[in-house]
């Protein structure tokens, strides 16, 4: 009964038969998150000491009391090879308060695979904790409805939890290709992670019911081609799955740039059977300022009366930062 009731708190729409759920928050502008997408990416920047990154997403804006999500992580590179991070997510939803925070420490470490030592493997792990809760006294029950006016809170619900906040040790794993060579003008990258691999017990399941956080894969990749001093172009793929929750999604993003290293750049993904998501950014020297916007492609469009979602993101790299610095990573 309380796993049926949480899933009906998280969602709180009529039409969740239609829908793809969603477990872990995620964000449209995946790149820009780089220690959500993958700890394999601490540390992983252009030249710079040290990074920090900035999401905040308003996802299923015409529906009330839609996900609303922030995060913050912050990496610097301890030495030529390892790299440390810090990573906050937090996350509400729902008129009875859902709340997903999660705090995460990363580290990451880079070896050569090239013999002149520009391409190159990162390896990543991150440990934290991750805690959920909600607020039960905002729940409304069968057992409370009075055929005269409704629903009536005088009315005991005759349901009793056990908890309403559970906090949980949490880690994962990632590797991560990619190119550094400024001579080459097509670069790979790519990687692989996982979430949630010490299987954390799940404290909102029935009793007796042995469920635990459920694993979550991230595969990525793409090609950063750069078709002259001033212009360069990334598409790139993204697969997330979560049990039976899957995002596929094709990204391609430009970048051009002035004279002065400043750039815009301007992209569009496509979450397949979800959503198509309009990019933009403007760098200018260590910052990168992202604005996207989702439009459902999905039945869940019929909900938010055509609503999109809004996303705002912030990368600023601390330490010197030369004009013309670039690697095969994703930044934006």
């Amino acid at each position: 009964m309380k796993k049926i009731i949480l899933f009906i708190l998280v969602f709180q729409i009529g039409i969740i038969s239609c829908l793809k759920a969603q477990i872990d928050p995620h964000f449209s502008q995946i790149r820009a998150y780089p220690l959500w997408l993958n700890p394999a990416l601490t540390g992983v920047f252009d030249d710079g000491s040290s990074r920090l990154s900035a999401n905040f997403k308003a996802q299923w804006t015409g529906i009330t009391n839609g996900y609303q999500t922030g995060a913050i992580s912050a990496d610097f590179k301890a030495t030529e090879k390892v790299s440390l991070g810090l990573n906050v997510i937090n996350q509400l939803a729902g008129s009875a308060d859902y709340n997903y925070f999660a705090a995460y420490g990363t580290f990451g470490y880079g070896i050569a695979v090239s013999s002149d030592g520009t391409k190159k493997l990162h390896f990543g792990v991150q440990v934290g904790l991750i805690n959920r809760s909600f607020n039960a006294g905002a729940l409304q029950f069968d057992g409370q409805y009075n055929p005269l006016i409704g629903y009536d809170p005088n009315i005991s619900s005759g349901v009793n939890f056990l908890s309403t906040g559970s906090i949980i040790f949490d880690s994962g794993l990632g590797v991560y290709y990619y190119d550094t060579d400024p001579g080459n003008n097509v670069k790979l990258f790519g990687g692989a992670s996982i979430y949630h691999i010490n299987g954390a017990p799940d404290p909102f399941a029935d009793a007796g019911t042995k469920t635990v956080m459920p694993i979550r894969f991230n595969i990525h990749g793409g090609v950063k081609i750069e078709a002259s001093e001033n212009f360069n172009i990334t598409p790139n793929i993204i697969y997330i799955r979560q049990q039976q929750n899957q995002i596929r999604a094709v990204d391609i993003y430009a970048e051009l740039k002035s004279n002065d290293g400043n750039s815009i750049i301007l992209g569009a993904l496509d979450r397949i059977d979800d959503a198509v998501v309009a990019e933009f950014g403007y760098h200018i020297k260590s910052t990168i300022i992202g604005l996207s916007y989702d439009i459902n492609t999905s039945r869940l469009s019929t909900a938010t009366n055509g609503h999109g979602g809004i996303e705002l993101s912030l990368n600023y790299i601390f330490g010197s930062y030369p004009a013309n610095s670039s690697n095969g990573s994703p930044r934006f």
